[in-house]
This record gives C-alpha cells, structure tokens and sequence, in this order.
C-alpha cells in the first residue's frame, strides 16, 4: 500500500494553549492537504475540550482509520457509537472493524453481530460485510492454534525505515531490491510552498547473505524525479522489468500505471508503458506480475480499479502477444475479487498457483495474504495462508525465494518501525522454516587440587542419561576424550537429566550432574568435571556395598558400585589395589575380623571374573579394628543381636586403596592380623 503522506516538512506543530476554533481550523487545514497526521492530532486536542461535537469525532475516527491507527480509531468509532448511533450507525462496524485488527476477535464478533441486527442503512453491503468479517474473526480463533511452521522476523533498521517499505524480490542472487520512502519524521504538505521538495517513493536495494543484510542504498536504475516508483518484477527470461509509477493526477488523487524496460545490447532500455490495455486514463494499474500459462503464454497478472471490476481493486490478467504488447485485460473472476480490495498478485510458476491479498475474503486482519491454483479467471477456492504469514493489520506482497521455503512479506503489524503509531507503516518481514533447536554440553576434565585448573589430557569422559525416578538404571549415551587442551562436546536433549563421568590415569574418577529442565532455546551448557588425584596409601571408602546380616555374597547394587574400581584400574593398569572390608563391633573380635575378610575376597573375586589379574588385588578384612564411630554412645544402636543403626551402617564399609605398583616393588606390612585370618 502507498504511505499516507503529503510533501513537504514545513513544521505544523499543533499549540496545545490555542482557542478550540483555532484547532479545529488547523484540523480542517490539515485534513484539506492530507497531512492526517497533523489533523488527528489537531483533532484530538479540540475534542479534549469538545467531546459532545460528535461530527468531528466521526472525522477524527475516520481520519486514523485511513491513518491506520488502529487503536485510536477503536476509541473515537465507540465513541461516536455510544454517542449518536442513529446518525452514525457505520461507527459500529468499523468500532468492530478496528477491535478486529487490534487483535481481539472474540470482542469483534460480539460487535458485528450486534451491528447485524441494528444497521438499518441503505448501504446493505455493511451487513454482508459484518458477516465476512465474523467468519474471518472465528477463521482467526481457529487459526492462531494451527501456526505454520514458519519463523517470521523483522530484518531491522538496515532493510527498513520508519515510513514505507515495501514490494521485495531479488534482483540477482545477493541483490534485495525493493521501494521505500525512508523519511525518519512525518513527511507534511504545505499548499502555500511551491518552493517545498517533494517525498517519492524511490527503489532501493540491499546486499543479503544468510541472515546477514547490508545497510539498504538507492537503486541506480529506473529512477524520476516526479513520481513514485515500485512494485517491480521480471518476466520470465529476466531480459525485462516491470515496474510501476504513481503521480498525483490530482491533488491527493494518486494514480499508478505499469512501465517495461528492456535489456538489449547490455543495458536496460528507457522504460515505456505498457499501454491502453493496460493502463487507462484516470485509473491505476499496480503490481506487476508475469507468469506462463500452459500454453506457453506469456500472461501479465495485475491490479486495478479499471471499471468492469467487482469493486475496488481487483486482479487482472492480459496475454502477451506474439507481435509484442498486450490483449486486452481481462478480470481474473469472482472466485479471487470481491467488492472490496484485491492486490499484490504473485504467480508461482513451479507450483501453478496465485498468491494475493484481499480485505474482501474471510481473513484474520484488514488485508490477509490467500492462495489459490489455477490460471487466467479459472482458480480454486482461495485458502487463507494462516499465522505468521497473516495478522490482525494488514499482510501482503507475498514472495518466495528460489529456495522455495524462506521469502518475504510486508506488514504494518506491531514490530515495525514506526514514524507514528503502532501500526501506521509498511515493513518487510522475511520468513524461513524455523531453525532446528539444539542442545549440546562441553567442559574440561580439571585436577581439583591445581590451582591453575589446567585441564588433564587424554581423559576419558562418558555422557549418562540419568535416572532421576527411580524407574529404570542410567543409560550410557556416549564417550569422548579430552586431547590437546580440548573439550569434551555432547549433543543432547531437552527435558532431560544428565551426568558426565569423568577417569583418567591417575586419578579416581569423577562425576558432574546437570539437567536441560525448563530451557526452551538452543544453548550449550558448560559442565566441568573435578578429578582427584589417587594418593598411594589413602583409603577410598566405596559407598552402596551392602551384604546380608551374617553374609558376604555381594548383592547386585554392590557389582555396581565395584564397577567403578574395575574402571580405575583399567584406567591405571599398573597399579595395585587393596580392597578392605570392616565390620560394626558386635560378635567376637575373631569371628568379625573372618567375616570382613570373607566380604573383602567376594569383592576380589568379582573383579578377577571381569578380568583384573589376581596379582594386581588383595584382600583385607579388618573386621572392627577400624570402626569410625562407637556405636556405645547412642541409645538406638543395639549392642548384641540383628538390630541396626546408622552408626553401625557408618561402620561396616569397604574402602579401597592403592598400595602399589606393578613396576615398582610392593609395600605392604600391615601384618597385625594377619595370624587371625581364616580362610573361609
């Protein structure tokens, strides 16, 4: 759509102290000239103090409508209804209208359906089109739980510009060019300054790669000093472009017509117009679009409010003949136009099909963005194209890339940059399959005792999906080893617990928990994993061996927790590993110091199975030689019998030790018990 603007930045500031007679003599002014920015705010200032003149609320009303100022326009429509329905029965409509296009459809058809039942007019269309605008808001409920799977953005302030923005395509492969008027204050009209400069909508072109774009700079072609210029479009060979021109025939009466240029001999030839055909004399034709039909047929697609349309705007088509020019144009049918507006057509030739925007079929906002297969004036039903593409404003100048899955659209919806109000200007919007969202976690593998943190090469680290209910045991998902002063890299999932265990030569090995809970956007977690360093002669205590009252076979959860010693000693494969079992302090001195060496070997000959040489294991039972707490002191601990304590549980453990090495010669004189020792 063409900007609301006038062509000159004469300063018009409104006095807010002025006499109500002289702003509402400003008002006039300005709506004379076009300046609508100028007039509602002048208008807004004298309905402060007049809020009974209902005439100049309808004006004000109507004035940022056109503006599209969405919201204010709500305000004075349901104010001129509340206040004078009788004289402005319209005023319901577009009170409806306007909450529509604010985003609230439930609201809008409560509001429709009343004006269905009280306008008595004789413009019966406003029924027929309440009842349009109700199917659209329900298509609206319905359709904002059904989003395309589409990531729609608004490229920024390099792309676009507080005013207007629009038409995008690319001119080659890296070339975006598209019309604007980047004014960054409200361009104003002065009637009495012939001297003024004028405001044209020019083209302008930017560089894109990727998701990268280049601050936008005017287009050296197909440039006038007189008149607006857009819209623009290949035809099938690329060897022409069509593109449109708009004056103001009359004063605030803007008129467009389609030109051509050429490409011979190396260049781009004067653009012509395309003629009678096409453009007749005190009526726009706009929006060029070329496709080929399955004839072969060269056929212009465009819009118009030439007469013999159904009102409005409508799409048009004309053949191309073999001579050169066009035939006559012909409207494209009942099935796309309507008795409101039809424009920006986009025929995609791969697919057969016609993208359009209409304010006239069902949609979601003012102008929707509709589909629809076929050729010439014989199509499908259009089908509405849903969120993102379309919004409660205005959507249109639908384009897709070559890629055929990202393009662009141009929309006034809230996010653009704006020189008034929310929803005043057209940007353009650039929309692509949505990025595939990625977790993964890194980290290094550090001695914990290094105050350098220094990250430990050659360690080995496995990824483990944890078990956090108790519902199954952890799963191993993958191994990587730091070398070189490098991370370890996982991908994994959301909503999910994890843990990364860490070993290296050395060191006894370490784990770090985390979890992807709660984080809905791609992110790597760093996760650093905290080593010890394994000490000769230094008890290790080993948590979860549990036997049986009197017992000494290992339970299953017991070969779990000696799992980790064997991947110690794989780790280290020449060191030498006591395995020391104790006992709590009842029964004999003798019979638990027999007991605890029992449980000692059943641990040894679980390893040995795995395949740890027996000369790299010894068993110790220590039985209560070595208890960490006496038990006497707590009245809960029983002293005789199958009772049981926490400090009882605190003492019967099996610790681990290194005691030696393979190369080097074994230390081991700890022969204080030996003698007792029975073999079971």
């Amino acid at each position: 759509m063409m900007p609301i603007i006038a062509w000159s930045q004469t300063d018009t500031t409104i006095v807010k102290t002025e006499s109500p007679r002289k702003q509402l003599r400003k008002a006039k002014k300005q709506l004379r000239a076009g300046n609508l920015y100028d007039a509602t705010d002048a208008l807004e200032d004298y309905l402060a103090i007049k809020p009974e003149k209902v005439k100049y609320a309808w004006a004000l009303a109507e004035a940022n409508r056109v503006a599209r100022d969405y919201k204010s326009a709500e305000k004075w429509y349901k104010h001129v209804y509340e206040q004078a329905f009788t004289d402005y029965p319209q005023a319901l409509y577009y009170y409806a209208l306007m909450t529509k296009m604010n985003g609230k459809p439930q609201e809008a058809i409560a509001l429709f359906n009343d004006f269905y039942k009280k306008y008595r007019g004789r413009e019966t269309y406003y029924k027929k089109w309440a009842k349009t605008e109700v199917e659209g808001c329900e298509l609206a409920l319905k359709l904002n739980n059904e989003p395309t799977a589409i990531e729609l953005t608004h490229p920024g302030s390099e792309l676009n510009s507080p005013y207007t923005d629009i038409a995008p395509l690319f001119w080659d492969d890296t070339t975006l060019l598209f019309s604007s008027l980047p004014s960054d204050t409200i361009i104003r009209y002065n009637e009495r300054d012939t001297t003024q400069d004028k405001h044209y909508i020019k083209l302008y072109s930017a560089v894109v790669k990727g998701d990268s774009i280049a601050q936008a700079v005017p287009f050296p072609l197909f440039q006038f000093n007189d008149s607006h210029v857009g819209n623009g479009n290949f035809g099938p060979d690329k060897k022409s472009f069509y593109f449109t021109r708009c004056w103001d025939e009359k004063r605030l009466n803007i008129v467009c017509h389609i030109y051509v240029s050429e490409y011979k001999d190396g260049a781009w030839q004067e653009p012509i117009s395309l003629g009678l055909e096409i453009n007749q004399p005190g009526y726009s034709s706009t929006h060029p679009n070329i496709a080929i039909d399955d004839k072969g047929q060269e056929v212009l697609y465009f819009a118009s409010n030439q007469p013999g349309g159904r009102g409005g705007m409508d799409i048009w088509y004309a053949i191309k003949k073999k001579s050169g020019g066009y035939g006559a144009a012909r409207n494209a049918g009942s099935k796309i136009n309507t008795d409101r507006d039809e424009a920006t057509p986009f025929f995609d030739l791969e697919k057969d099909s016609l993208y359009f925007s209409s304010n006239g079929h069902a949609g979601v906002g003012g102008y929707d963005i509709f589909k629809t297969a076929g050729s010439q004036s014989r199509w499908t039903e259009p089908e509405n194209i849903g969120y993102p593409f379309n919004s409660p404003a205005d959507d249109m100048y639908y384009r897709i890339n070559q890629d055929r899955v990202s393009g662009f659209v141009v929309s006034n919806r809230k996010g653009i940059i704006s020189v008034k109000s929310e929803t005043c200007c057209d940007d353009i919007f650039r929309f692509q399959p949505p990025k595939p969202k990625l977790i993964a976690v890194k980290g290094f593998v550090i001695d914990k005792n290094d105050p350098t943190k220094t990250p430990i090469n050659n360690a080995l680290v496995t990824l483990i999906q944890a078990d956090v209910n108790g519902n199954r045991m952890d799963l191993e998902l993958g191994k990587d080893t730091t070398l070189n002063g490098h991370e370890y890299f996982f991908s994994i999932d959301f909503e999910n617990s994890y843990k990364v265990n860490g070993s290296a030569a050395g060191y006894l090995p370490g784990s770090a928990a985390f979890n992807t809970l709660g984080i809905t956007e791609s992110d790597t977690l760093h996760v650093d994993i905290y080593l010890e360093k394994l000490m000769v002669g230094k008890a290790y205590r080993l948590r979860n061996i549990y036997y049986d009252y009197d017992k000494w076979f290992l339970r299953d959860e017991a070969k779990l927790t000696l799992d980790t010693v064997y991947n110690l000693m794989m780790e280290n494969p020449t060191i030498i590993v006591e395995l020391g079992s104790h006992t709590d302090s009842r029964a004999t001195f003798e019979y638990n110091i027999n007991l605890s060496q029992r449980r000692a070997e059943s641990a040894v000959k679980y390893l040995i199975k795995k395949g740890i040489p027996k000369d790299r294991l010894v068993a110790k039972g220590y039985g209560e030689t070595q208890v960490m707490e006496d038990c006497s002191v707590y009245t809960d601990c029983p002293e005789a019998g199958a009772g049981d304590c926490p400090c009882h549980q605190n003492n019967r453990r099996t610790e681990f030790k290194v005691i030696g090495t393979l190369d080097a010669p074994l230390k081991y004189e700890d022969k204080r018990y030996q003698d007792l020792i029975k073999k079971p």
